[in-house]
Protein backbone atom coordinates (compact mmCIF):
# COMPACT_ATOMS: atom_id res chain seq x y z
CA UNK A 1 0.00 0.00 0.00
CA UNK A 2 1.33 3.24 -1.10
CA UNK A 3 2.71 5.97 1.52
CA UNK A 4 2.20 9.83 1.92
CA UNK A 5 5.40 10.85 0.42
CA UNK A 6 6.16 13.60 2.79
CA UNK A 7 5.47 10.76 5.71
CA UNK A 8 7.46 8.27 4.24
CA UNK A 9 10.64 10.49 3.36
CA UNK A 10 10.80 12.25 6.99
CA UNK A 11 13.42 9.96 8.17
CA UNK A 12 15.41 9.74 5.06
CA UNK A 13 15.54 12.90 3.20
CA UNK A 14 18.43 14.22 6.22
CA UNK A 15 20.70 11.75 4.24
CA UNK A 16 20.85 13.20 0.95
CA UNK A 17 23.36 15.09 -0.74
CA UNK A 18 23.59 18.27 -2.58
CA UNK A 19 22.45 16.58 -5.85
CA UNK A 20 20.15 14.27 -4.29
CA UNK A 21 18.63 17.01 -2.40
CA UNK A 22 18.24 19.10 -4.85
CA UNK A 23 16.59 16.41 -6.92
CA UNK A 24 14.23 16.04 -3.81
CA UNK A 25 12.93 19.82 -3.95
CA UNK A 26 12.80 19.40 -7.53
CA UNK A 27 10.13 16.75 -7.42
CA UNK A 28 8.24 18.74 -4.29
CA UNK A 29 8.11 21.78 -6.31
CA UNK A 30 6.94 19.63 -9.19
CA UNK A 31 5.02 16.84 -7.82
CA UNK A 32 1.94 17.45 -9.63
CA UNK A 33 4.31 17.12 -12.81
CA UNK A 34 6.15 14.47 -11.58
CA UNK A 35 3.94 11.69 -10.67
CA UNK A 36 3.01 10.98 -14.20
CA UNK A 37 6.69 11.02 -15.43
CA UNK A 38 8.39 7.84 -16.21
CA UNK A 39 12.05 7.48 -14.66
CA UNK A 40 13.63 7.93 -18.33
CA UNK A 41 11.40 11.73 -18.13
CA UNK A 42 12.71 12.49 -15.01
CA UNK A 43 15.89 11.85 -15.90
CA UNK A 44 16.53 13.62 -18.79
CA UNK A 45 14.26 16.80 -17.09
CA UNK A 46 17.07 16.78 -14.34
CA UNK A 47 20.03 15.68 -16.51
CA UNK A 48 20.98 12.73 -14.06
CA UNK A 49 21.11 9.49 -15.50
CA UNK A 50 18.22 6.45 -14.92
CA UNK A 51 20.55 4.81 -12.25
CA UNK A 52 20.51 8.16 -10.16
CA UNK A 53 16.87 8.49 -10.21
CA UNK A 54 16.54 4.79 -9.28
CA UNK A 55 19.38 5.47 -6.13
CA UNK A 56 17.61 8.61 -4.94
CA UNK A 57 13.96 6.31 -5.33
CA UNK A 58 15.92 4.03 -2.95
CA UNK A 59 17.50 5.99 -0.44
CA UNK A 60 14.39 7.98 0.35
CA UNK A 61 13.01 4.63 1.76
CA UNK A 62 11.12 3.52 -1.83
CA UNK A 63 11.74 -0.27 -3.28
CA UNK A 64 12.02 1.11 -6.43
CA UNK A 65 10.95 3.70 -8.97
CA UNK A 66 6.93 2.67 -9.47
CA UNK A 67 7.21 2.70 -5.48
CA UNK A 68 8.57 6.28 -5.49
CA UNK A 69 5.80 7.50 -8.08
CA UNK A 70 2.99 5.38 -6.66
CA UNK A 71 3.50 7.51 -2.79
CA UNK A 72 3.84 10.64 -5.19
CA UNK A 73 0.22 9.40 -6.27
CA UNK A 74 -1.88 9.36 -3.40
CA UNK A 75 -0.30 12.44 -1.58
CA UNK A 76 -2.15 16.03 -2.22
CA UNK A 77 0.39 18.44 -3.43
CA UNK A 78 -1.43 20.87 -1.58
CA UNK A 79 -1.40 19.26 1.71
CA UNK A 80 -0.52 21.32 5.01
CA UNK A 81 -0.28 23.99 3.11
CA UNK A 82 -0.25 27.38 5.25
CA UNK A 83 -2.56 30.37 4.03
CA UNK A 84 -0.59 33.64 2.67
CA UNK A 85 -1.25 36.92 3.31
CA UNK A 86 -2.30 38.31 -0.66
CA UNK A 87 0.46 41.17 -0.28
CA UNK A 88 2.87 38.10 -0.18
CA UNK A 89 2.05 36.77 -3.65
CA UNK A 90 1.52 40.31 -5.21
CA UNK A 91 3.53 40.81 -8.15
CA UNK A 92 7.46 41.73 -7.88
CA UNK A 93 7.82 38.44 -4.72
CA UNK A 94 9.87 35.68 -5.89
CA UNK A 95 8.71 32.44 -6.99
CA UNK A 96 11.53 30.51 -5.32
CA UNK A 97 10.86 32.69 -1.76
CA UNK A 98 7.51 31.39 -2.11
CA UNK A 99 8.19 27.93 -3.06
CA UNK A 100 10.58 27.74 0.20
CA UNK A 101 7.40 28.98 2.48
CA UNK A 102 5.50 26.32 1.17
CA UNK A 103 7.64 23.67 1.29
CA UNK A 104 8.80 23.95 4.82
CA UNK A 105 4.70 23.45 6.02
CA UNK A 106 3.71 21.05 3.37
CA UNK A 107 6.63 18.41 4.45
CA UNK A 108 5.97 18.50 8.12
CA UNK A 109 4.60 14.67 8.35
CA UNK A 110 1.25 14.50 9.62
CA UNK A 111 2.28 11.42 11.64
CA UNK A 112 5.29 13.58 13.91
CA UNK A 113 3.15 16.25 14.03
CA UNK A 114 0.39 14.25 16.14
CA UNK A 115 3.33 12.88 17.89
CA UNK A 116 4.54 16.29 18.94
CA UNK A 117 1.01 17.56 19.78
CA UNK A 118 0.68 14.66 22.01
CA UNK A 119 3.38 15.56 23.66
CA UNK A 120 2.16 18.98 24.22
CA UNK A 121 -1.15 17.83 25.51
CA UNK A 122 0.86 16.71 28.78
CA UNK A 123 2.12 20.61 29.56
CA UNK A 124 6.03 19.96 29.36
CA UNK A 125 8.30 23.15 31.02
CA UNK A 126 9.68 24.03 27.93
CA UNK A 127 12.84 25.07 27.15
CA UNK A 128 13.80 27.11 24.01
CA UNK A 129 17.42 27.08 22.35
CA UNK A 130 18.67 28.54 19.09
CA UNK A 131 21.75 29.78 17.86
CA UNK A 132 23.12 33.11 16.63
CA UNK A 133 21.32 32.94 13.74
CA UNK A 134 17.96 32.21 14.91
CA UNK A 135 17.88 34.01 18.51
CA UNK A 136 14.87 36.75 17.47
CA UNK A 137 13.05 33.72 16.38
CA UNK A 138 13.34 32.11 19.88
CA UNK A 139 11.70 34.81 21.46
CA UNK A 140 8.93 34.69 19.15
CA UNK A 141 9.04 30.77 19.81
CA UNK A 142 8.41 31.85 23.50
CA UNK A 143 5.64 34.38 23.42
CA UNK A 144 3.76 32.09 21.53
CA UNK A 145 3.83 29.35 23.94
CA UNK A 146 3.54 31.18 27.12
CA UNK A 147 0.40 33.11 25.26
CA UNK A 148 -1.04 28.98 25.30
CA UNK A 149 -0.24 28.87 28.86
CA UNK A 150 3.02 26.79 29.08
CA UNK A 151 5.81 27.42 31.38
CA UNK A 152 8.16 28.71 28.49
CA UNK A 153 11.75 30.47 28.98
CA UNK A 154 14.31 31.23 26.28
CA UNK A 155 18.07 32.04 27.82
CA UNK A 156 18.70 35.13 25.66
CA UNK A 157 22.44 35.04 26.62
CA UNK A 158 25.03 32.17 26.24
CA UNK A 159 25.97 32.00 29.58
CA UNK A 160 22.01 31.52 30.87
CA UNK A 161 22.53 27.83 29.99
CA UNK A 162 25.80 27.07 32.68
CA UNK A 163 22.73 26.01 35.19
CA UNK A 164 20.01 25.47 33.22
CA UNK A 165 20.54 21.58 33.54
CA UNK A 166 19.97 22.00 37.06
CA UNK A 167 16.06 22.63 35.99
CA UNK A 168 15.34 19.93 33.04
CA UNK A 169 13.78 17.17 33.81
CA UNK A 170 12.49 13.90 31.66
CA UNK A 171 9.25 15.57 31.32
CA UNK A 172 10.16 18.50 29.57
CA UNK A 173 10.67 19.74 26.12
CA UNK A 174 13.77 20.99 24.56
CA UNK A 175 12.85 23.02 21.34
CA UNK A 176 16.32 23.80 19.42
CA UNK A 177 16.05 25.99 16.75
CA UNK A 178 19.47 25.92 14.18
CA UNK A 179 19.42 26.02 10.65
CA UNK A 180 22.65 24.22 10.56
CA UNK A 181 21.76 22.00 13.47
CA UNK A 182 25.98 21.82 13.93
CA UNK A 183 26.29 24.87 16.12
CA UNK A 184 28.89 23.59 18.84
CA UNK A 185 27.63 25.75 22.32
CA UNK A 186 23.90 24.43 21.48
CA UNK A 187 24.72 21.00 21.02
CA UNK A 188 27.32 20.84 23.82
CA UNK A 189 24.59 21.66 26.17
CA UNK A 190 22.34 19.71 24.92
CA UNK A 191 24.59 16.80 25.32
CA UNK A 192 25.22 17.54 28.55
CA UNK A 193 21.90 17.77 29.73
CA UNK A 194 21.30 14.08 28.23
CA UNK A 195 24.02 12.74 30.49
CA UNK A 196 21.58 13.53 33.10
CA UNK A 197 17.98 13.36 32.26
CA UNK A 198 16.30 13.05 28.71
CA UNK A 199 13.62 15.65 28.08
CA UNK A 200 11.86 15.47 24.38
CA UNK A 201 13.83 17.17 21.73
CA UNK A 202 12.09 18.77 18.88
CA UNK A 203 14.17 20.89 16.50
CA UNK A 204 14.14 23.06 13.40
CA UNK A 205 16.90 22.78 10.82
CA UNK A 206 17.73 22.79 7.35
CA UNK A 207 17.24 19.49 5.37
CA UNK A 208 20.87 18.41 5.21
CA UNK A 209 22.40 15.98 7.43
CA UNK A 210 23.27 17.42 10.73
CA UNK A 211 23.88 16.34 14.41
CA UNK A 212 21.29 18.04 16.01
CA UNK A 213 18.29 16.60 13.98
CA UNK A 214 19.99 13.08 14.59
CA UNK A 215 19.92 13.88 18.54
CA UNK A 216 16.54 14.90 18.15
CA UNK A 217 13.02 12.48 18.69
CA UNK A 218 11.54 14.77 16.20
CA UNK A 219 12.85 16.84 13.77
CA UNK A 220 11.51 19.58 11.09
CA UNK A 221 12.77 20.88 8.26
CA UNK A 222 13.08 24.25 6.66
CA UNK A 223 13.72 25.33 3.07
CA UNK A 224 15.18 28.55 3.09
CA UNK A 225 18.27 30.12 0.90
CA UNK A 226 21.05 31.64 2.76
CA UNK A 227 21.77 35.11 2.39
CA UNK A 228 24.97 36.86 3.43
CA UNK A 229 25.65 40.11 2.89
CA UNK A 230 28.07 42.89 4.47
CA UNK A 231 28.68 40.23 7.21
CA UNK A 232 25.29 39.85 8.51
CA UNK A 233 22.85 36.96 7.77
CA UNK A 234 19.73 38.34 6.26
CA UNK A 235 18.69 34.24 5.50
CA UNK A 236 14.89 34.38 5.62
CA UNK A 237 13.02 33.52 9.12
CA UNK A 238 9.51 33.08 8.09
CA UNK A 239 9.96 29.30 7.24
CA UNK A 240 11.19 28.56 10.76
CA UNK A 241 7.80 30.64 11.70
CA UNK A 242 5.63 28.87 9.66
CA UNK A 243 6.92 26.03 10.78
CA UNK A 244 5.97 26.51 14.34
CA UNK A 245 2.90 28.55 14.24
CA UNK A 246 1.55 24.92 12.38
CA UNK A 247 3.14 23.20 15.15
CA UNK A 248 0.59 25.38 17.32
CA UNK A 249 -2.15 25.46 15.80
CA UNK A 250 -1.96 21.81 15.59
CA UNK A 251 -1.53 21.79 19.16
CA UNK A 252 -5.19 24.19 19.08
CA UNK A 253 -7.18 22.41 17.01
CA UNK A 254 -6.72 19.31 19.55
CA UNK A 255 -6.77 21.17 22.85
CA UNK A 256 -9.42 23.85 22.01
CA UNK A 257 -10.93 23.99 25.39
CA UNK A 258 -7.56 25.35 27.02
Amino acid sequence: MAVDFFEATQETVHSLNKTERQLFEYVVKNMDTVKHMSIQKLAATCFLSTTTIFRFAQKLGFSGYTDFINSLLVTSHSQSVAEIPDVVTSPGYGEEYLDNLMESVRVMSPKRLGEVVEVLGKKPHIYILTDEHTHTIGQYCEKLFLGLGFRAYFPEVSYHLQHLTNYIRDADMIIALSYSGQDPVLLDFIERVFLQVKPYLLSITRAENNVLQSLSDANFYVFSDEILMNGLDLTSSVPMLMVLERLLYAYLSEHNDT
